[in-house]
């Protein structure tokens, strides 16, 4: 069963610790690529692409850096 999206007011990171939230590493861990996640682009990248978020959309797409 898929965990759900942990939310904006879950840390990805304990700032005590220095570790990845286990919300977000059980989150993280159920997917193997970055399209699964629900927002980013499903649009493939081409080479030298980052990943750049684009507030109009809500989505992480690929872009030049």
């Amino acid at each position: 069963m898929s965990k759900p999206f942990p939310g904006v007011d879950v840390p990805l990171v304990n700032l005590q610790t220095g570790l990845m939230n286990q919300t977000w590493y059980e989150y993280f861990s159920q997917h193997h690529k970055l399209a699964q996640l629900p927002d980013v682009s499903t649009t493939a990248p081409t080479n030298g692409q980052v990943l750049i978020y684009t507030s109009a959309t809500g989505l992480w797409t690929p872009g030049a850096n």
